[in-house]
């Protein structure tokens, strides 16, 4: 694509997942990058099978301990991380028949609701904080054995996913890169997605069709192009640490975490800005990000209304 249009150098540009891609580039291809921004990155040389039970559970302790420290979120919803592993392990030794409104429809349906309902909805919420704000109530709720509200949105993020999601692409993808690294281990267990989730694309990988995965794939990215590096404080997959780990090999790169944020942080804030201060002059340590002081911190919800004025 460079060569299509005619480019001796390009900015590199990936988010998540895209940020493997663009440090593999960068490695084969140093001389025709002129900067790299990496959002919500992903360290090269980390195999990705198991990495999403615990990262999850990090950064649902740092999302919590904000209920935990205001007065009335503390006072109405109790320890949601506490009462989330009640119902989970309720949910997995007995499923429930729930009634509730569909989102999309405005229809009562009856279903059975189960762990992986509540596990794939706290996963997903936790990726925007926004979002998350509402996980407090809901588990609450459910702890004192009203599911409705919970189902009526799992069912509806399950079936955005659906219509999102290229599931086979994925697996094409991780089957290739990171089979070697599905493997379950002893502290996931009593994580909100336990070892299921690395346990079902294992068995998923021994049968799907892979590729070669090249020798040097896990290299870390070294050397001395500009780089601005982007994490999010509350990301549940790509956790802060992970931009750490890549600007110590790097130089002229800035690592920036941003304030009670999820994945995915480029059009935070004055993120857009500063984003287009690099592209400009490719010099990511000049950059002044005293702006993203301003990000503040979602409060999590007391009720429906919201938080706590």
């Amino acid at each position: 694509m460079r060569k299509a249009i005619g480019a001796d150098k390009i900015n590199l540009v990936g988010v998540s997942y895209g940020t493997r891609m663009a440090q593999q580039y960068a490695l084969r291809h140093p001389q025709h990058v002129r900067t790299i921004t990496l959002d919500s990155p992903v360290p090269n040389p980390l195999g990705l099978g198991n990495i999403f039970a615990g990262n999850l559970d990090g950064a649902l302790l740092a999302q919590f301990t904000l209920c935990k420290e205001s007065p009335a979120c503390k006072a109405r919803m109790g320890d949601p991380r506490v009462e989330l592993q009640a119902v989970l392990a309720r949910l997995r030794a007995n499923p429930v028949p729930v009634t509730y409104r569909d989102g999309n429809t405005g229809k009562e349906l009856t279903e059975t609701i189960t762990a992986d309902h509540v596990a794939g909805l706290v996963r997903m919420y936790a990726y925007m904080p926004a979002a998350g704000a509402l996980l407090p109530q809901l588990i609450h709720e459910a702890s004192q054995g009203r599911y409705a509200n919970l189902m009526a949105l799992a069912k509806m993020l399950q079936g955005d996913m659906q219509d999102a999601m290229a599931m086979g692409m994925q697996m094409a993808v991780i089957c290739s890169e990171d089979a070697d690294s599905l493997v379950t281990r002893a502290e996931d267990a009593d994580t909100v997605l336990g070892n299921r989730m690395v346990e079902g694309m294992a068995a998923m990988c021994d049968a799907w069709p892979k590729g070669v995965k090249p020798s040097d794939f896990n290299t870390s990215l070294k050397g001395d192009l500009p780089v601005l590096i982007l994490t999010g404080e509350f990301d549940p997959v790509t956790p802060p640490s992970y931009g750490e780990v890549i600007a110590k090999g790097l130089p002229k790169s800035r690592w920036l975490d941003l304030k009670g944020q999820g994945h995915n942080v480029i059009g935070a804030g004055c993120m857009p800005k500063l984003f287009a201060q690099f592209i400009e002059k490719a010099d990511a340590k000049a950059l002044d990000a005293k702006c993203l002081d301003k990000l503040a911190y979602v409060p999590p919800f007391t009720s429906y209304n919201g938080w706590e004025p």
